[in-house]
Parts: structure tokens; C-alpha cells; sequence
């Protein structure tokens, strides 16, 4: 089972992740499922998502049919590695879960069918702004995610759960209530 977590820049994707795998034993994160050209933060080695390529390494992984879906985001290649995504979909205990840029979160619900849940973290601009700040991005990144914001806030409806995070005790117990009562748990 997949658990989709999506949302504009700065909203708390890996704060909330983080929580919910403190409080669920069943939730996990897919690590190192996805590959990208963009230099490592510090918060990436929490999860061990990443493996990090060149252009030209990455390049190569498209042409061998490596990534389930792939995408260029802010001036960087993010893709989604096939393998990975098929051993989580064997694993019928665990929810994986991972952050995933909008499009591909879209594109997933394919590949996992019924097994699969998408969340959208939400927060108004000046609440990302300010978390964007925070985190060290300069004006020029700041506006450069602002400015796709628009584009990932459209993708809202097509996600079974849509959050403004703004209160993290809130928004883990709107998550967990809802995976009890799609899954039934």
C-alpha cells in the first residue's frame, strides 16, 4: 500500500512524514525510490529517499526505462525508481509513504490502484514564505516556488485528502483517522 504526500514548497511534507511514522509501526517511508540531478539538503538524509545523479546519469536511467515516471522540477530532474515501487506494491502490511511532486503523485495512482491514498498539505503563501525563509532559501528560490504553487494547488482535486497544515497535531490525526477509515483498519 502507497500513501502519496504532496503539497506546495515549505507546507511540512517531511515534519509530517516524520510523525506519522513515530506513531504508526505500519508506516514507512519508500527509501531511496526516487533518483534526482539536484545537490542533497540536510533534511534528505532523514528518510534516505534520494539517489542522487548527474544530468547525464539520469539521462541514461530514462533511456533504460528505469524510472516509473519522471519530471523536471525547478531546474532539476526528479524521477521515481520502477523497482522500488514494485516491491512496495507486494508488501500488502506496510504503508509506504513518500513525497512526491504533483504530477507523479497523479501519474502513481496507476501503477497502485485501490491500494493507494493521495494527501495535499496546503498553507497560505505568507505562512510558506515565512517557512521558506526559515529554512535558508534566498528571494530568487523563494519566488521561484511561490510562483509554482499555482500550478501544484491545481492539482488539488485530484487527491482524496486536501489539509491546510498549519497545526501539526491536527493534521496527523485528520491523516490517521482517514487511512483507518479507507482501510478499515
Amino acid at each position: 500500500m502507497f500513501i502519496a504526500l504532496s503539497g506546495v514548497s515549505a507546507v511540512g511534507k517531511n515534519t509530517v512524514i516524520s510523525e506519522l511514522i513515530k506513531r504508526r509501526d505500519n508506516i514507512k517511508v519508500l527509501t531511496r525510490s526516487s533518483a534526482t540531478t539536484r545537490a542533497p539538503r540536510e533534511s534528505d538524509g532523514q528518510f534516505e529517499t534520494y539517489v542522487y545523479l548527474s544530468k547525464e546519469e539520469f539521462e541514461k536511467w530514462i533511456k533504460e526505462g528505469k524510472f516509473y515516471e519522471h519530471e523536471l522540477v525547478h531546474d532539476n530532474y526528479y524521477g521515481t525508481i520502477l523497482s522500488v515501487l514494485e516491491m512496495a506494491k507486494k508488501d500488502k502490511n506496510t504503508f509506504y509513504m513518500r513525497d512526491i511532486d504533483v504530477k507523479g503523485a497523479v501519474n502513481l495512482k496507476k501503477f497502485f490502484g485501490d491500494e493507494y491514498l493521495t494527501i495535499f498539505l496546503d498553507a497560505p503563501d505568507e505562512v510558506i514564505r515565512e517557512r521558506l525563509i526559515g529554512r535558508g532559501d534566498n528571494e530568487a528560490d523563494i519566488e521561484k516556488r511561490l510562483s509554482r504553487s499555482t500550478l501544484e494547488r491545481s492539482y488539488k482535486n485530484h487527491y482524496d485528502l486536501v489539509i491546510e497544515n498549519i497545526d501539526i497535531e491536527k493534521t496527523i490525526d485528520t491523516i490517521l483517522s482517514f487511512i483507518d477509515k479507507k482501510f478499515k483498519k
